[in-house]
């Protein structure tokens, strides 16, 4: 399964944290997300997993396999969390 990330972005309020983000990782890669203090590393993979709730604003596109991550209803996202992220 292939997780596909393009132009992800992260707001709070004003605030853009993460802008553009965009990569594809299949399964059984590992990929290192480097950069200072402040980032967006932590923002990025928190965003992906959906982990702020509506405290953010996230756009782009996020998918595994064929499922949407961005649209996924919450008790979807705690069947990805752990077994497939």
């Amino acid at each position: 399964m292939t997780l596909v990330v393009e132009n992800l972005r992260t707001s709070f309020g004003p605030v853009e944290a993460v802008r553009g983000v965009s990569f594809a990782l299949d399964a059984g890669q590992t990929m290192v997300l480097l950069g200072e203090s402040g980032s967006g590393k932590s923002v990025t993979a928190r965003s992906i997993l959906r982990l702020y709730g509506r405290q953010a604003r996230i756009t782009g596109s996020v998918r595994l396999g064929d499922r949407d991550l961005l649209t996924s209803s919450p008790a979807e996202m705690a069947q990805v969390r752990g077994r497939s992220i």
